[in-house]
């Protein structure tokens, strides 16, 4: 049965438009993700300002809150459209920016690019249930993921070598001018979809909009305070309060949310807090939500320091950029592929382990290397080969984490629940990442490597007690 939500006259297939807004969500992700950490360092950062570059994904943590937004205004495909032309204008500053500015304009500027990547994920999720009926949902999901990571790729492989031959300022152009490209292509492409009607009482409702202006500004201003003095006087404090202070107004609001659809504050009952009230609702609630936020911490821990590491053993960009960009993001690309297969055969309780241990022990590979470099050089093959037998791994753990999150959402809240999880999980992500370069500075890199082991203990301690592993 056609969805009803779309215009007759699609102009582009399915799976082509599919792909291509998948790959404009990973595009700007990795900017932010992986360009940000690393710019800093060729800017001569601390190693506990690269580690504040984890606060830019604070947006992630909190989209959900305006995520129904979508849902109020115009449609899909103009959130979509909008959000990649306002990415492509704050890249084109970030642009301009580069090699003139302080670190905190451009921490300020890669916020901005944030919230607008975050304001794009929830627009295209959107767009794909809504212009999509179920039965066609389940034939493309198959090529979100790897749209998504061939964005991680381009942006992680090639475009980040290039910034040893052109310079940062004309990658950043070029990644301007393809977000233009994608958003030309969106509009001509992608199929109309029905506008809501306005309705301003779901909108304030739904979350009140001034809460979230004032958790938005609390971030911006943590990043000023934090990233001003980002050289030798940096204190672990100028973040953590605040950090800390804007998750805890996150945790209010959700408890607020609760309360709501519990039915005891009928005033402010909406979707969003319906859809909370039944997340919560599920067994063993509060071990999946702290599975879910201890999920990647010692991957964030490890991530936020492994190019600092080793470019001080004589990396390059160039190599870095084509042993973690483009090879390693392809192992990346392969296992959750075959940790999905193995998992459809077997179950996930057979493989949860197996796969979990591959995400997490390989960090050791790490500690492996930071004990070498001190006996002698470590030469760019070793080096190399860690990093993609280490993503390799991380992508077998991939396949867990996607498996059991959707197991975890409910069929008539599947939208709002994968945004809440997701940003649970980012939460333990953001902050793990924060504080890295603090602990690395004052512990050194060889036991700062066998710590992002260590962190990783307690998820691995929660799955004895996961509820969902013996679903098929």
């Amino acid at each position: 049965m056609p969805n009803e939500n779309v215009s007759r006259r699609r102009r582009t297939p399915s799976g082509v438009w599919t792909a291509t807004t998948y790959f404009a969500e990973g595009f700007p992700y990795n900017i932010v993700h992986k360009l940000a950490e690393i710019l800093f360092a060729d800017m001569g950062a601390s190693l506990a300002a690269i580690g504040l570059t984890s606060l830019f994904h604070l947006p992630l943590n909190f989209k959900f809150l305006w995520a129904s937004w979508a849902d109020t205004y115009g449609n899909k495909k103009q959130w979509l459209i909008g959000a990649e032309l306002a990415l492509a204008g704050a890249v084109a500053a970030l642009a301009l920016a580069t090699g003139s500015s302080s670190l905190t304009t451009l921490s300020v500027l890669f916020v901005g690019i944030a919230l607008l990547m975050a304001t794009h994920d929830i627009a295209i999720d959107g767009y794909y249930l809504e212009a999509l009926d179920e039965r066609a949902q389940a034939r493309w999901v198959g090529l979100k993921a790897p749209a998504y990571r061939a964005a991680l790729l381009l942006v992680g492989g090639p475009l980040l070598s290039l910034t040893g031959v052109i310079g940062w300022s004309w990658v950043f152009a070029l990644c301007a001018l393809a977000l233009v490209g994608l958003s030309g292509f969106h509009f001509v492409a992608l199929p109309g979809v029905r506008a809501q009607r306005l309705s301003f009482r779901a909108f304030w409702l739904g979350m009140p909009g001034a809460t979230i202006a004032l958790v938005l500004v609390g971030f911006v201003v943590a990043l000023r305070v934090s990233l001003s003095r980002a050289s030798s006087d940096l204190r672990l404090p100028d973040w953590f309060d605040v950090g800390w202070a804007s998750l805890g107004l996150v945790a209010v609001l959700l408890g607020v949310g609760l309360v709501a659809a519990s039915g005891k504050l009928r005033s402010l009952d909406s979707d969003f807090t319906r859809g909370l009230a039944a997340f919560m609702g599920q067994p063993r609630v509060g071990v999946i939500l702290a599975f879910m936020v201890t999920f990647r911490l010692g991957e964030s821990f490890l991530e936020k320091m492994r190019y600092v590491f080793l470019a001080e053993h004589g990396m390059t960009k160039a190599f870095y950029g084509i042993a973690q960009g483009t090879v390693g993001m392809s192992a990346a690309l392969v296992a959750p592929l075959l940790g999905g297969f193995l998992i459809s055969r077997h179950g996930l309780r057979a493989w949860i382990w197996p796969f979990v241990m591959a995400q997490n022990g390989l960090n050791l590979l790490y500690f492996g290397l930071a004990m070498a470099a001190g006996e002698a050089d470590l030469s760019l093959f070793t080096m190399g080969t860690v990093i993609v037998v280490e993503m390799f791994g991380a992508g077998l753990g991939t396949a867990v984490f996607m498996v059991f999150i959707m197991r975890c959402c409910m069929a008539e809240h599947r939208a709002a629940h994968m945004a809440l999880l997701t940003s649970v999980m980012s939460i333990g992500y953001t902050l793990s990442g924060t504080v890295s370069g603090f602990i690395a500075e004052a512990w050194g890199f060889q036991n700062y490597f066998l710590f992002t082991f260590v962190a990783t203990l307690p998820n691995m301690v929660l799955i004895f007690f996961l509820p969902k592993l013996r679903q098929t």
